[in-house]
């Protein structure tokens, strides 16, 4: 029986995944992606979220994002990290109908992540200066619904 050698197996297994084609990168909004409309659609507010959870944007686009801005970050650099509620461990949806009260609206949210059950609950955004922005006391809710261990006091 021939002897199988680590060196060996890593050679074909690198030679065999330069045969397959890598997967297609996803669209994502770019530097300086806002939500500024009026009147916020599902659709937009997913982008949002889609924006900070599952893009590898800069922290200062992510802080535009979210409210409390560049101190809450960590929430969004984590679950990005983790690659929880992007593919392929996960997804995430942002979905009406949306409740409007000045400047906030309440839409729902439904997260699924391998090995975590599906979380679904309200989410708030808030609009500031113009930007629509993922609020502190929804990120606090998303932390606690999947047990992140981050500090978090909105």
């Amino acid at each position: 029986m021939p002897t199988i050698r680590p060196r060996t197996v890593a050679a074909t297994l690198l030679a065999l995944s330069a045969l397959v084609p890598a997967a297609p990168a996803l669209a994502a909004p770019g530097a300086g992606f806002r939500v500024t409309s009026e009147n916020p659609t599902a659709a937009e507010l997913n982008d949002l979220v889609q924006f900070i959870v599952t893009t590898p944007a800069s922290d200062a686009d992510k802080a535009a994002n979210v409210e409390g801005g560049m101190s809450s970050v960590v929430v969004p650099r984590t679950v990005y990290t983790l690659g929880l509620f992007r593919a392929p461990r996960g997804s995430s949806e942002v979905t009406g109908p949306l409740a409007r009260n000045g400047d906030r609206v309440t839409g729902n949210l439904t997260a699924s992540s391998v090995g975590i059950p599906t979380v679904r609950m309200k989410v708030d955004f808030v609009r500031e200066g113009g930007n629509w922005k993922l609020a502190s006391s929804s990120m606090c809710e998303g932390v606690k619904a999947v047990g992140l261990p981050i500090f978090c006091n909105a």
